[in-house]
């Protein structure tokens, strides 16, 4: 590591210390040593960003929560933690006798802070994908702001005068649209990658009733017609995400399946999951491109970008424990298909 480590040693015995520091020296040549009978006295003043490694032996209840309860300034979990002992812990690791050897020991030291420090640099991680989605957000909604009304402002100078810059003042108007979609999208995906949300039972036919609801007025202006099954299952999700999924894939198939196309939705069931799919009648993409589908903004062809919204879709989907891929049928148009966990259903039911 290139941290220079603190190992804390608290309410050691006398027997195992030796045993520690030989495996600490084998995992952490530079670590700096710490002994202590409480935590107090190990760790007295705030966290600093320096790794830390807390060794206890046969702690009691009281002190094991106070170890593994500890956070810093940032509320991430203060220092990895090891007990040489019995018993379990899901928050920290736990030795018995038959693992006191230094080779081992120095094992699980290693594992456990490398551990530590990738919960710390998720963590991290997240608070910066919650500033970013703040910033996107609401910084950049100000100036989309202003072009879009100084379009407007120009549209009115143009009328009976120049009809140049009233076309201008549409491209304009038209590019500030776009830019807030994608704020739109970038914040939202941003904000469910930082935020876990707890999935909930969910009726698909109500979310997809909403998204036909969202997409009437494009559905009728490119005359397609779309198809559902008679019935819907229930999945576990997070219904909004799984709204924007839909809309996502609906819409895709109403951009790429061709004039009046024919565009259906269908569901099967899988073990443990449900396939859901939007199929068209489109011509789809090369198999050599098919890879770039789920990549924001990648050259599909000459005439094609992929946009946000697919990624968004095989984002929101694996959040929430399922998959999606892409199928071309030759002759009969594409499929774009996810799954989703089905309802548990108890025993004997």
């Amino acid at each position: 590591m290139k941290t220079r480590l603190k190992l804390l040693l608290v309410g050691i015995e006398t027997s195992l210390r030796p045993l520690i520091l030989a495996a600490a020296q084998q995992a952490f040549p530079q670590a700096e040593t710490v002994e202590a009978s409480t935590l107090a006295e190990a760790a007295p003043g705030p966290a600093g960003d320096a790794p830390a490694l807390l060794v206890l032996t046969e702690p009691g209840e009281a002190l094991l929560a106070e170890a593994t309860q500890a956070v810093d300034a940032r509320g991430a979990p203060r220092w990895a933690v090891v007990v040489l002992g019995h018993g379990s812990s899901e928050v920290a690791e736990i030795m018995p006798p038959e693992g006191w050897q230094p080779a081992t020991l120095a094992r699980m030291f290693r594992a456990v802070v490398m551990q530590h420090e990738l919960l710390r640099e998720n963590l991290r991680l997240r608070g910066d994908l919650k500033a970013v989605a703040r910033r996107v957000n609401h910084e950049l909604r100000t100036p989309v702001g202003c072009i879009h009304t100084s379009s407007d402002l120009l549209d009115e100078m143009s009328v009976g005068q120049d009809a140049m810059l009233g076309n201008i003042a549409e491209i304009f108007r038209q590019s500030s649209r776009e830019i807030s979609q994608i704020v739109d999208r970038v914040s939202f995906l941003l904000r469910a990658s930082s935020d876990p949300v707890m999935p909930v039972t969910t009726d698909m036919g109500g979310v997809v009733v909403q998204v036909f609801r969202q997409l009437q007025d494009e559905i009728r202006t490119a005359g397609a017609v779309v198809r559902q099954p008679d019935t819907w299952p229930q999945v576990m999700g997070v219904p909004p995400w799984i709204q924007v999924i839909w809309w996502n894939l609906l819409r895709n198939a109403l951009q790429h399946g061709g004039p009046a196309s024919q565009v259906r939705l269908t569901w099967v069931r899988e073990v443990g999951a449900y396939r859901f799919a939007v199929v068209d009648q489109g011509a789809g993409v090369d198999p050599a491109q098919e890879a770039g589908l789920f990549v924001p903004f990648d050259q599909l062809g000459a005439q094609r970008t992929a946009g946000l919204g697919l990624s968004i879709v095989q984002r929101l989907t694996a959040l929430q424990g399922g998959e999606c891929r892409y199928r071309r049928e030759p002759g009969t148009g594409t499929s774009f298909e996810f799954t989703l966990p089905a309802v548990h259903e108890p025993a004997g039911a």
